[in-house]
Formats: structure tokens, sequence, C-alpha cells
């Protein structure tokens, strides 16, 4: 911001000791040493006007506190009548009312006010035209300052609320994360515990047949073998959760595809109107896949009858032997207009089940109108 500066140094200093320049018509009284002094104040305030306000206000109206006092040593005051002195005033006036607030903005305006009045004395009708003229100016450039300094404080707070709003909302992701996370980590539980508790009978089982028709201890053996693989397998999943404490085991038992009639039975009495596609059997399918098919689908049908006003909705359950697909499509009003339903905890919840067993997992409008989640789960056969 050196170029005001550097331009109001040379234009006033050249008018002072040279003469006027012909577009800045002004005149400069003797003794020039002193307005040259002046001039060089405000040429001060104009470099540290940003920094230090109050000063530079002071350094640019100090010319109209000083008149008094050069009023009694040179007769009729010394005046540094220019245009360029009078701009970088209101310039600097503006400037100390977009850099201060509270005590220290009270402070700038009593300067100026004060300044002026010690300027100009009595204020008589030749005097009070001409400071009504300059008060209307330094008015002027105040208000634009202060509307400046309330925009700019009105910014850094909403700023600061979208930080506030973007951390709560980080906070809410990862609580959900954790939450689901602790919740997957219950029911992988079950199903591991249900695995060796089948384990420990068949090898009882087979114990028993050995000493008396040991062919026989075969088909046990087997179930316990497939029985343990299985519950390596979850347990490979299970290693990374934590259960949250204090919360208790469910002793229902833990719902699969093969429920989904029941499912889309209570969503029919709900009001929701739904077409099933299923060609899925349950065989080969690890447990822990078969139930995170069945909450997914549970949760995408939920979401539709609470948020989406949809008259229909599709449910498309596949098997190929290698994933289980879930589709769920529905006709309504997609999602909404600050995107709140795509960063829905029951969404996240799926996104982890997905992710946790390597799958992928889509969730966005659809082309028609509407709503469309699809999730797919890979898997070892068992």
């Amino acid at each position: 911001m050196a170029g005001p500066v550097l331009v109001f140094t040379l234009t006033s200093q050249y008018e002072i000791w040279v003469g006027p320049l012909p577009l800045l018509a002004g005149t400069v009284s003797d003794p020039k040493l002193v307005m040259s002094a002046v001039a060089a104040a405000i040429s001060v305030g104009l470099a540290i006007r940003l920094r230090y306000p109050l000063l530079a206000l002071l350094l640019a109206m100090g010319l109209f506190g000083l008149k008094p006092i050069l009023n009694h040593f040179f007769g009729k005051g010394p005046d540094l009548n220019l245009f360029e002195a009078f701009l970088s005033q209101v310039f600097i006036v503006y400037s100390t009312a977009a850099h201060t607030t509270g005590r220290r903005a009270y402070a700038g305006a009593a300067m100026i006010v004060a300044f002026q009045l010690i300027g100009y004395g009595p204020l008589l009708p030749g005097a009070l035209n001409q400071a009504f003229g300059e008060w209307v100016f330094y008015a002027i450039s105040w208000a634009l300052g202060k509307t400046l300094r309330y925009r700019e404080l009105r910014g850094d707070r909403l700023e600061a609320r979208t930080a506030e709003l973007e951390a709560q909302r980080e906070e809410q992701i990862q609580a959900a994360v954790t939450d689901e996370r602790a919740r997957i980590a219950r029911e992988l539980h079950d199903i591991v515990a249900h695995s060796v508790s089948l384990m420990v009978l068949q090898a009882g089982a087979a114990r028993q047949a050995l000493d008396r028709e040991p062919e026989k201890a075969r088909t046990p053996l087997l179930s316990v073998e497939a029985a343990g693989r299985s519950a390596m397998s979850e347990l490979r999943r299970l290693v990374s959760m934590l259960r949250q404490p204090g919360q208790e085991d469910e002793l229902s038992p833990q719902p699969s595809l093969c429920h989904l009639n029941l499912l889309v039975a209570q969503m029919r009495e709900a009001g929701l109107a739904i077409d099933v596609d299923e060609s899925c059997t349950q065989d080969g399918i690890p447990p822990g896949v078969d139930l995170s098919a069945y909450r997914i689908a549970q949760e995408a049908l939920t979401n539709v009858l609470k948020h989406a006003g949809a008259a229909h909705v599709g449910l498309t359950v596949r098997c190929d032997g290698a994933a289980v697909e879930v589709t769920v499509e529905d006709d309504g009003r997609g999602p909404s207009a600050d995107g709140s339903l795509l960063g829905g905890h029951g969404l996240i919840g799926m996104r982890e089940r997905v992710s946790l067993f390597g799958g992928h997992f889509e969730a966005g409008a659809r082309s028609g109108g509407g709503f469309r989640v699809f999730a797919r789960l890979p898997y070892e056969p068992t």
C-alpha cells in the first residue's frame, strides 16, 4: 500500500514548494516549512493507518488542532488547502472506522469532532458552510468504514459457525460409525459363539462315536471343520471391533435373508407398496454376509418409509455364488436439498457393513426421480 503514500507525498510537497498542479488547484499559505511538516505528518498517517489507526488519525487531523497555536504565532493561521490533503484525511477516517471497535472507535470519532471544533473555532456562517461540507464527507467515510467492519465481523462469525457445524457433523458421523461398528461386533460375536457351540457339540458326538463306531465320527467331524472355517472367517472381521461397555447382548435370534418375507410384510402393513425380486438361497452364504444383507435391506426400506414419501419401492436381492447384491429403489422425493439424507446415520451404517466385507456401496438420487441404494457383499462359499 505504498502507492497512495508516495503519490500524496510527491504531489503535496510539489504544490507546497513549487506551486499548484493544473488538475489539483489548491492554496498553501506561509510558512512553507510548517506546511511541509504537516503534509509529511499526513504521509506518515497514510503509511501507518492499518496498524495504528488512532495515531494515523491524530497525524492527519492534527492541523485542525494546531490552528489556534499557529494563529497566535503567524497571525491568520497557515492553511494547507490541498485536495489531496483533504482526500487523504477522508481516507484515514474511513480506515480508522474500518479497523477499530469498541472504545477505540468511540475515541476516533471523538478525535475527529474535537479537532474540527478546535480548528474552526466559533462556527460563524462562513465557517459553518465549510465545516459542514467536510463533516458530511467525514461522516460518509466513517459510515462506509463501519459497514465494511460489520460485514467482516459478520463474515468471521459465519465462518466460525460453519466450522463449528462442520465439527459437530464430523463428530456425529464418527459417533454413528462407532455405534454401527459396535453393533456389528455384537452380531458377529453371536455368530461366532453359535459356531463354537456347534463345534463343541459335534466334537462331543464324534468323541463318543470313535470307540464304538469310528465311521460315524466322520460326519460330526466334517461339521466341526465347516463350523470352524466359518468361525475363523468371522473372527478375522471381529478382531478390529470393540464392544461398547454397558450394552447387553440381544437374546433373540439374528435375522437373515430367509426372513425377508416377514420384513416385507411388516413394511406393507406400514403402508409401503413393495415389489420383491429375490433369487437367492442361503446355501453357502456366510452368516455375517447373510445378516448384513438383511440389515441393509431393512435399513433402506425403513429410510424409504420415514423420509422418501414414496408411492412405490422395489427390493431386489440376488446371489451369484460369490456375492449377495441388495438393491432398493423408490419413486419418492429423493435426497433433500441440503444433502441431509445422503449423510444420514443409516447410510453410514450400511456403508460400514459393506466395507467390512470389502464390497461396493452406492446411494443417491435416481435419474428418473426417487432414491436408490445398492450394496454388493462378496463372500467365499462355505
